[in-house]
């Protein structure tokens, strides 16, 4: 008798739930482990090399200085020399104004150069909508409402809707197949344990692949992007107090108003310094607002 073959894992190296595996996805998923790590590798070796090379040069005032702040500075250079220096404690509560990268930056090249940059031109920050009325929250909410009996909550009936219909919802980087009743039950009780951990252990920034992300819009407030979606609908429907967020990317008008002229070191002393002020920003009826 063979021995049962080793579950793949994620691309990002997660291992697997065992009662939402379906083994039917294990090449796509190896696919998309092998390219995840090659494409990690090539970053690490070649990428990421360069820029913090430049990134030396603007701290330095060497040569390309100014060109390398005018394409926006390398993302994960600042996260590296800043660290905890992007971390801010706030109300989850109070974080409302979310973004979309697609509308935000609705061109691929777009939203490509802001995933490696940590300052933002342009009219992204003007299209936000109300977090609370995303799907993101919607489902937490829904879930964590019908904990005690999850086959009456909207998110079930809407995943053995895709079932019956011979779509079920499928994830061939999570390798799981919700193909049976049980499995989408299986599924929403996932959510109902991370809640329940962190109901009892408070929030936990470290958990995720990613920090919980935000960007500071231009006039200093504080709105959620991409990032660590259904972890601030856990901590908004838990009613926690506090959270850690990772300051992903400043809008150009607000880093040129708290950097006051100065570029490198001062630069980045006098913006994390400007940080510490920011608060959540406030929904508003602006034309260019999206709320849907």
């Amino acid at each position: 008798m063979s021995a049962p073959k080793k579950l793949p894992r994620t691309p990002s190296g997660e291992a697997l739930s065992t009662d939402l595996y379906d083994p039917r996805l294990r090449w796509s998923m190896l696919r998309s482990r092998w390219a995840y790590v090659t494409r990690e590798a090539f970053e690490d070796r070649v990428i990421r090399p360069l820029e913090n090379r430049l990134f030396q040069r603007w701290l330095a005032n060497g040569f390309l200085a100014e060109q390398v702040e005018e394409m926006g500075l390398p993302y994960r250079s600042v996260d590296d020399y800043l660290g905890e220096g992007l971390d801010l404690h706030i109300d989850p509560r109070q974080l409302v104004c979310s973004l979309s990268m697609k509308k935000s930056f609705p061109k691929s090249g777009q939203r490509n150069k802001a995933k490696n940059t940590f300052i933002w031109k342009g009219k992204w920050d003007l299209f936000r909508y109300d977090f609370h009325k995303g799907q993101r929250y919607q489902f937490i909410s829904d879930v964590w409402a019908h904990r005690h009996a999850l086959d009456q909550s909207q998110a079930y009936h809407d995943l053995i809707k895709l079932l019956e219909q011979g779509r079920p919802l499928t994830s061939h980087q999570k390798g799981f197949l919700l193909n049976t009743p049980d499995k989408v039950l299986a599924y929403l009780e996932t959510y109902v344990g991370y809640m329940n951990e962190m109901a009892r252990n408070g929030f936990d920034d470290t958990l995720g692949k990613d920090r919980l992300g935000v960007a500071i819009d231009r006039h200093g407030g504080i709105v959620k992007i991409n990032r660590g979606l259904h972890r601030l609908a856990m901590a908004q429907v838990l009613g926690l107090e506090e959270i850690v967020v990772r300051v992903r990317a400043v809008h150009v008008d607000w880093w040129r108003e708290v950097t006051q002229g100065e570029t490198g070191e001062k630069a980045l002393q006098n913006m994390a310094e400007a940080l510490q002020e920011c608060r959540a920003a406030a929904l508003d009826s602006s034309p260019a607002q999206d709320r849907g």
